[in-house]
């Protein structure tokens, strides 16, 4: 049952995260680096995060705005999104993206 339980589990946490003019690159990349938060698997989530950022020359990520209900969610992302590691996917630096993270436990 345990066995059964995780592969679903497993199955239905999910993020994805939608941009549009985005490119691929940067979406995969956000998307294999920031996961449904620890604390917050145990509860049903669908949550939408917007999020605001520039990326630097030099890959490094500054967070200029993040849109959600959920104050656990939000710092979550506050604290885990300038972490991300996008120096492979600037194209125009002090460029400024808009993406939604779509975070669900079902």
């Amino acid at each position: 049952m345990k066995k059964i339980f995780l592969i679903t589990f497993l199955a239905l946490v999910s993020m994805t995260i939608s941009y549009a003019g985005n490119g691929t690159g940067i979406n995969k990349t956000i998307s294999k680096q920031l996961k449904v938060p620890q604390q917050l698997k145990n509860n049903k989530l669908n949550e939408k995060v917007n999020v605001q950022f520039k990326i630097n020359n030099n890959g490094t990520v500054i967070l200029l705005d993040v849109n959600t209900n959920n104050k656990e969610l939000k710092k979550y992302v506050e604290t885990e999104f300038p972490k991300l590691d996008l120096k492979n996917e600037v194209t125009k630096a002090e460029t400024v993206y808009f993406i939604d993270l779509n975070f669900k436990v079902l």
